[in-house]
């Protein structure tokens, strides 16, 4: 009877430990997004360029990473891949799995949208991302939380260059 009421407490308090490490967005369907909206100054096309400038400094190969510079109806397409890492059994890291992501970014008056999707794991073949979700073993949860800090990280980092240029003012004497 002791043991029943033991496994009656810990094992619910084991499945909300496993869901609580899923650190990363997901939408309706179950896949991963992260999607956010941004006011800002500026028209369209003005927050088109800018954004067109934060790729040319933030991409080694800007040209090749985005498919998609539509001008005219204010869309910028990123297709682009980053490193998973991990360590070894001696506390070396090694490098894991590439993981290849979509970032869309539209543009209104005041205000840009910027998406990030399409996580895959790039191997022979290629292995959507969700699938690390309801394993929730230790490697899985691990790669999510790279996936999470690169994400929010490059979002944050598109915030800061979509920001308006100061300008400097010469100093009359």
């Amino acid at each position: 009877m002791k043991l029943f009421i033991l496994l009656a407490i810990v094992l619910p308090l084991m499945g909300n430990a496993q869901t609580e490490t899923i650190p990363v967005p997901l939408d309706e369907e179950g896949t991963i997004r992260y999607v956010e909206v941004v006011q800002q100054d500026g028209d369209a096309t003005d927050l088109f360029k800018r954004c067109v400038k934060w790729i040319n400094k933030n991409y080694k190969n800007s040209y090749t990473v985005t498919p998609t510079r539509d001008m005219v109806n204010k869309k910028i397409v990123i297709r682009h891949r980053f490193q998973l890492q991990s360590n070894n059994e001696e506390g070396i890291t090694v490098k894991g799995g590439t993981v290849m992501y979509d970032m869309i970014i539209r543009f209104k008056e005041g205000r840009y949208r910027a998406e990030m999707v399409n996580f895959v794991m790039k191997g022979t073949s290629k292995f959507p991302c969700e699938n690390w979700l309801p394993d929730g073993s230790k490697p899985n949860a691990e790669s999510l939380v790279q996936l999470n800090k690169f994400a929010t990280e490059k979002l944050a980092s598109l915030k800061e260059g979509m920001l308006p240029e100061k300008v400097h003012v010469e100093e009359e004497w």
